[in-house]
């Protein structure tokens, strides 16, 4: 059976940015996914982020570049995936009561909860703790004192 997971945009952000302080432990652990062969799922939206982010940081249009070519070079384990119309139209309304979160977070976890991820990484403590109370046995991290445990 295939494992699949979510990676909050902090998570891929902090993996692609040495200088973040959540480095080590964000490439740790997409190192250790991809080793188990989890199939990573990207919505287009958390893909932006990380590509803004990056770029902001960074101020560097070719490690933006850079980044986006190692983004694709993980495939078939890292998939790229976009929000269909039942997503849209059916499924985000029913979350408007259930999450209450920024938009950017209400979304990546409707994502997590509409494909039915197995685990969901995210250094956003507000994040997780909303997952958590619909869905806690996928939420993996929890941040606390501005350090990472795995649950």
């Amino acid at each position: 059976m295939e494992h699949i997971a979510l990676l909050d945009s902090g998570v891929w952000a902090a993996g692609f940015l040495k200088k973040d302080m959540f480095h080590a432990t964000a490439d740790n652990l997409i190192s250790r996914l991809l080793s188990a062969q989890t199939i990573l799922v990207v919505p287009e939206i958390v893909r932006a982020e990380v590509l803004n982010v990056v770029l902001h940081k960074s101020l560097n249009q070719s490690e933006l570049k850079s980044i986006n070519e190692q983004f694709r070079t993980l495939s078939p384990f890292v998939q790229f995936r976009y929000g269909d119309p039942k997503f849209w139209n059916e499924f985000v309304p029913l979350q408007l009561s259930r999450l209450f979160l920024k938009t950017m977070d209400f979304l990546v976890a409707s994502y997590a909860l509409y494909w039915e991820v197995e685990a969901f990484y995210s250094f956003d403590e507000n994040l997780n703790k909303a997952l958590r109370r619909i869905k806690p046995e996928i939420v993996k991290l929890r941040i606390r004192r501005g350090r990472v445990i795995e649950a």
